[in-house]
């Protein structure tokens, strides 16, 4: 049996693995009566019949990846045009957007687990924020004009009438509807990104969950290589219709996913108490800080999290404004550099299945941050930023797929989605915290070349707290016989 099962309609769906398997935890539903192997000295094959939800879930990931690129490669740019600070920019794309999703997303989670529809109980959520996502992109570029419609309302543009206040108020409703456009935006997606991402281990078997964050990590670099080599160079002078393209391209590209992509039957849910939002908050927090090999992974997160501040808010200024490269150029070195580890991925994906992620996730931490540290000190130009950020995403690439898999082994299954939110949930509270203190940071010292400094002393201290996870993950079972505590 490959859990796998075709419905009438063409659509592919595949079953959960059964409870018993490496993540599970409290007892889930047992949707297929085929035992999975304890261990596996060699990977096993994946069936036929499963490369049609691979193909599914894959094309799903190229789109939403292709789509979320515009915001982190662009607003940064776009928000300095308009004369916005440091300190504004890291406000409003890090921290804003974290304080409205810090409350809301463990409960969209949890109420993600519990529901149970005819549609099954990740693609609700994914269908109704689709549309609002694509509407809200599409405004960011539009948010100069919208403050410019509200400063002549106020008649902040009127000509010798308090001229200097006026543009200091012009400047701040620039700033407030670039913070609720990208907030907006945000937070819906966040949404979405996030129960994709817990449909994947409900749909994919386990045994061959490496291999497929292998296959998921070649889609997402194809999404990045798309964006950046074939629509970045058009943002100098088509900045709007590039927010607007791509925005309609992954409503219609991912509505089809969710009309293709079938999820399992999952029994009846686990707790029937989640329309009393007190009990909700209860019992999650009961659950997912109940044990210290829990605490570890939200300490690790955390910290992750604070290493990648600097980089998602200022590496693009770092190439723009530092080694004055232009966005053609810097969406030819982000796509080229982004695929080059692409022959790594098959390699990739048997290793995890085989050496299991919680060992070689402290290796990969280690080279990260020695990547930074030789980033810091060598990288004196555009040859050399090519070079270094190729070799650089060698170990990335091994990275972004180690992590999935070790957070889809580790957790438990029927409740994946609980925990994963809680890792967004403790990481958002400290880097809502670091965004702002990394934009004065950048202020103050002024060179962005500190956008590898940073990430490098703190992913070293990463690597020791994954060293702790993998002390308590023996603990509880290690390679053969792991139980989610």
């Amino acid at each position: 049996m490959d859990n796998v099962h075709d419905h009438a309609d063409g659509a592919a769906v595949a079953t959960l693995p059964p409870a018993g398997g490496a993540g599970t935890g409290s007892p889930a539903p047992v949707l297929s009566k085929v035992p999975l192997p304890t261990h596996l000295p060699h990977a096993q094959p994946i069936p036929s019949s499963l490369w049609r939800i691979f193909g599914w879930l894959l094309f799903g990931d190229f789109i939403l990846i292709l789509m979320e690129q515009v915001v982190p490669r662009l607003g940064s740019l776009l928000l300095r045009r308009h004369d916005l600070s440091n300190t504004a920019i890291s406000l409003i794309m890090g921290t804003i957007p974290m304080l409205f999703g810090l409350f809301i997303m463990p409960i969209i989670s949890y109420r993600s687990d519990q529901l149970r529809t005819r549609w099954g109980r990740r693609i609700p959520f994914m269908v109704i924020t689709t549309p609002l996502i694509v509407l809200s992109l599409c405004a960011i570029p539009f948010s100069p004009m919208i403050a410019g419609w509200i400063d002549h309302l106020m008649g902040w543009d009127i000509p010798g009438v308090g001229a200097g206040a006026g543009t200091t108020a012009a400047i701040r409703t620039v700033t407030l509807v670039f913070a609720v456009t990208i907030t907006s935006y945000s937070f819906f997606n966040a949404v979405c990104s996030a129960c994709y991402a817990y449909l994947l281990p409900d749909v994919v078997p386990g045994q061959f969950i490496g291999r497929f964050m292998s296959l998921l990590r070649v889609f997402s670099l194809a999404g990045l290589f798309v964006f950046t080599f074939f629509f970045m160079g058009l943002a100098k002078d088509h900045m709007i219709e590039v927010f607007i393209g791509v925005g309609v391209l992954y409503g219609l590209g991912f509505l089809i996913v969710c009309l293709r992509v079938k999820e399992p039957d999952y029994g009846p849910p686990t707790d029937q108490r989640t329309v009393n939002p007190i009990a909700v908050f209860r019992s999650y927090a009961r659950e997912c800080f109940r044990h210290r090999l829990y605490l570890w992974l939200y300490a690790a997160f955390a910290l992750y999290g604070i290493s990648q501040v600097a980089g998602n808010l200022f590496d693009i200024l770092f190439m723009n404004e530092t080694l004055g490269m232009d966005e053609g150029q810097m969406g030819q070195v982000i796509a080229w550099s982004a695929i080059a580890p692409l022959p790594l991925a098959y390699f990739c994906g048997n290793l995890i299945d085989r050496w299991k992620s919680q060992r070689v996730i402290i290796l990969f931490a280690v080279l990260l941050s020695i990547g930074k540290l030789a980033g810091y000190f060598f990288i004196a130009g555009p040859i050399t930023y090519v070079i270094f950020t190729i070799a650089y995403n060698a170990v990335a690439f091994f990275w972004g797929v180690t992590v999935a898999a070790f957070l889809v082994t580790l957790l438990p299954k029927a409740r994946y989605g609980q925990f994963v939110s809680c890792i967004a949930f403790v990481s958002a509270l400290v880097v809502m915290v670091a965004n702002p203190v990394c934009g004065l940071f950048f202020d103050w010292v002024g060179d962005y070349r500190y956008v590898y400094l940073w990430p490098a002393i703190l992913t070293l201290g990463l690597a020791l707290i994954l060293w702790r996870i993998y002390l308590e993950w023996r603990r509880c079972g290690g390679p053969d016989n792991y139980v989610a505590p």
